[in-house]
């Protein structure tokens, strides 16, 4: 069972999560509740709680203050913060922090209680299992593929699609991967969801990568819609790389394999070797192929050929060039075996892709 404190200030707060959430029903139990930062360490002090709800603004010791205290004293103790949806930035630091969920006043009688709980029961569930054996490849912090176990999360066979979804964006191969990238942007516009859980998901996983590019993940107050997340989102994406282009911090992993990414994307028509990119980003072949792999989720080959099939893509999209000549103008000498490379990555070849864009034109 797990034990649940609540720590609000406003006592009708308290007593209404209490009352209206399902907790016995994902094995959980309200142990205690407190009305402050000071009550609740108190309390922790005199009783076992695995699982903390907090307001973030509290009189004598904050929210805030009071994750700080608890991730020392109680590191084991997992927790999900109770926040105004203008709070922001409070938000984002509080994820920073590693807390489970977070969850909105504002929307609270519009959400699914049993999805809430239901949601944080399996991230704990995750958490407790043992995880698989590492072996550490990077060597200094990297945005990497997060444990599917750890990152779970709990969904109706209505919602199966929205949970393959969600894992795919905490995977972060879509940083890497721009045909990744575009699939679960137009995927997510067309997810059904609702708004607060989308932004719940876009600030846990921004918050890694803003711990290593040193690049404000802020999503603002005109950010009131799925549209506008994903518009932010790329402008964010974009910032991330010309951070990164003008880096010269070759000792951070994750800037190095994207820097990968974009000499790979400038160097598409040419021959690409994995020998001449890991030099490039200061790396040796074995340790680079390795790196490459964990963060983009492909091998170096297998990204080169997904990347100059894509610009073969936008070249006949936006030319009326040959075949032959787009084929030479992504690294392909011969237009036959051009084709039969576009055609296993797109089920079309090129001629066929480009009479599908022009159908319409008729």
């Amino acid at each position: 069972m797990i034990r649940v404190l609540i720590v609000d200030d406003d006592k009708l707060a308290r007593k209404g999560l209490i009352s209206i959430m399902p907790w016995a029903k994902h094995d959980m139990t309200v142990v205690g509740e407190a009305a402050n930062g000071a009550k609740a360490l108190e309390f922790m002090e005199q009783h076992e709680v695995d699982l903390m709800f907090v307001d973030l603004s509290m009189p004598v010791m904050s929210g805030m203050e009071l994750l700080q205290v608890t991730r020392q004293r109680f590191p084991r103790l997992r927790c999900v913060i109770l926040s105004f949806h203008e709070e922001f930035e409070n938000v984002q630091s509080a994820y920073r922090m590693g807390v489970l969920d977070y969850i909105s006043k504002v929307r609270l009688e519009s959400e699914d209680d049993e999805q809430i709980l239901a949601r944080i029961q399996q991230q704990m569930i995750g958490e407790s299992q043992p995880a698989a054996p590492s072996h550490p490849i990077a060597k200094s912090p990297a945005v990497s593929a997060p444990s599917h176990a750890s990152e779970a999360v709990s969904c109706t066979p209505e919602e199966d699609s929205w949970c393959v979804l969600e894992q795919e964006w905490r995977t972060h191969y879509w940083l890497y991967n721009e045909s990744i990238f575009q699939r679960l942007c137009k995927q997510t516009i067309e997810a059904d969801v609702p708004f607060r859980r989308l932004e719940g998901l876009f600030m846990r996983m921004l918050s890694p990568i803003e711990t290593v590019i040193a690049l404000d993940a802020e999503l603002g107050s005109a950010v009131e819609d799925v549209r506008s997340v994903i518009e932010w989102l790329r402008d964010y994406r974009r910032r991330i790389y010309a951070r990164v282009a003008a880096s010269t911090d070759y000792a951070n992993t994750t800037i190095s394999i994207l820097k990968a990414v974009l000499f790979i994307r400038e160097q598409v028509s040419n021959t690409l070797h994995a020998e001449t990119v890991a030099d490039h980003v200061h790396m040796s072949r074995s340790y680079f192929s390795q790196c490459f792999k964990k963060l983009t989720g492909s091998t170096f080959n297998d990204y080169v050929r997904q990347e100059r099939i894509r610009a073969a893509e936008r070249l006949l999209s936006e030319t009326n060039q040959s075949i032959t000549w787009v084929a030479h103008a992504v690294g392909y000498s011969d237009s036959k075996y051009f084709s039969q490379r576009f055609y296993e990555q797109t089920s079309l070849l090129p001629s066929e892709f480009r009479a599908q864009l022009h159908k319409g034109d008729d």
